[in-house]
């Protein structure tokens, strides 16, 4: 099929403007048909192509390409009956359930059910537990749910994944859970790009930073050298560059070329969950994306995590965590005190976010935090120092610090003179969070993520 997925010159020559992805927001969802907009699709963005959940034992799914327009251009997405995401799945554990996937691409297609335990031959990944879903063929998955839990489901095959096969998985639990909630919402958090997923990549073959548009520039060269001396600026440039990386490199893909979604529909699509004043919320959020890291919080609210990757942990609160390429996390909100609250989850480099509301009702909207300030990596963030991951904020104990902890920290370890200044600066840090951690009955990860538990 090859390029006729991308109809815009914009794909031609590679570039994605600013305006084209600030025109995207206010679109957002699915379209009906190529260069037939209804203005109030333009206007609400709500994707014409409605967003199932299906459950039960038996299913049919069918991997197809559907017209779609998040960022004001047409484009074909692959879908799984005709939406992205895909439609949210519910088992039971206990049950046995069969999946029948028809393929009416021109290319060989899969799904692999991530996380889910199973015969190798149901994992459907191409060239390790079986052959592909062939053109025009239909696979038939079949295998007993011996678990449950919040997981997902997408292509294994080429860069399908990234043009939006992707889609939720819910497994309901045999025994009763360890928390109470009144209601839930998945929360399915992904990327896409008008470019071709294959030139994207290629342009990262060739040049790993491409689209990183915030490195550090002769500016920046002489405030550190007025802040930390020349000695020290020439020192950590040189680090930097006997290592030939960069401390702006936070995503290798980023929003120069992304369009972040929430449930398939972008910030001004304002995606909606709806509550009741004094119900426990249950949000399952997915990262059902191809690249991209994200920092969720909603402003107003605190996040207790009772669950990650489907597994229950000891219930932890934390102000916002950071939710990597494939993880997922569970937690209880009690929204009071407000008709609407913004689900906010910027990504890790900072250069765009996906944002969705909680409401009592339709056609309301929270304010939408501003992006924080652009992390800048250390040399003790690339384990050169005492604090090893995370020094600047971005992994163990990330959970731990409010938004405003973490820009003071990021600015002190900027300013610090010497990197012995900066050890000091990082171990405090560390001991603060792991007396903050143990009052919680916790201990920190090693990664970027809610703390753990036992």
């Amino acid at each position: 099929m090859g390029s006729q997925r991308f109809l815009s010159p914009a794909f031609f020559d590679g570039q994605v403007s600013r305006r084209t992805f600030v025109k995207g927001l206010a679109v957002g969802g699915a379209a009906a048909g190529l260069g037939l907009w209804r203005a109030s699709a333009l206007a609400q963005g709500n994707p014409p192509v409605t967003w199932t959940a299906l459950s039960g034992t038996e299913f049919d799914l069918r991997i197809g390409e559907t017209p779609m327009n998040f960022t004001g251009n047409p484009r074909v997405a692959f879908t799984v009956n005709g939406s992205v995401p895909a439609p949210t799945l519910r088992w039971k554990e206990g049950d046995t359930v069969t999946l029948r996937v028809a393929n009416t691409l021109d290319e060989d297609a899969s799904i692999h059910w991530h996380g889910i335990l199973l015969p190798a031959n149901m994992d459907g990944v191409p060239g390790l537990s079986f052959h592909g879903i062939r053109p025009g063929e239909t696979y038939v998955y079949r295998f007993k749910v011996r678990q449950a839990g919040t997981y997902w489901y997408h292509s294994h095959s080429g860069f399908q994944e990234q043009l939006g096969l992707y889609g939720p998985l819910v497994i309901e639990a045999r025994e009763h859970e360890p928390f109470k909630y009144d209601r839930e919402h998945v929360v399915m958090l992904t990327d896409w790009t008008d470019e071709s997923p294959e030139r994207v990549f290629a342009k990262l073959k060739k040049r790993s930073d491409y689209y990183n548009f915030h490195q550090r520039t002769v500016g920046d060269f002489f405030r550190d050298v007025r802040s930390q001396g020349l000695k020290n600026a020439l020192a950590d440039r040189k680090m930097w560059g006997e290592m030939r990386m960069n401390p702006t490199d936070l995503a290798d893909v980023s929003g120069s070329t992304y369009t972040y979604l929430m449930n398939g529909v972008a910030p001004a699509g304002n995606w909606t969950g709806f509550f009741k004043p004094g119900e426990r919320v249950r949000l399952r959020f997915i990262n059902g994306s191809a690249m991209s890291y994200f920092d969720v919080r909603i402003p107003g609210l605190k996040l207790t995590v009772v669950a990650a990757d489907g597994q229950y942990v000891h219930p932890v609160t934390v102000d916002e965590f950071r939710i990597a390429t494939a993880e997922t996390y569970d937690v209880i909100v009690e929204p009071s005190g407000q008709d609407a609250f913004t689900i906010f989850a910027q990504s890790m480099d900072r250069t765009g976010f996906a944002a969705g509301t909680i409401a009592v009702r339709e056609g309301l909207r929270a304010v939408v935090p501003e992006l924080d300030p652009r992390p800048v990596l250390t040399m003790a963030d690339m384990g050169h120092g005492a604090m090893g991951h995370g020094a600047a904020g971005m992994g163990a104990g990330h959970s731990l610090m409010t938004p405003e902890e973490r820009t003071a920290l990021q600015e002190k370890m900027r300013n610090a003179k010497t990197p012995e200044e900066r050890q000091k600066l990082a171990q405090a840090t560390r001991d603060e969070m792991q007396k903050r951690a143990k009052e919680k009955g916790t201990t920190l990860p090693q990664h970027g993520g809610p703390a753990h538990t036992h």
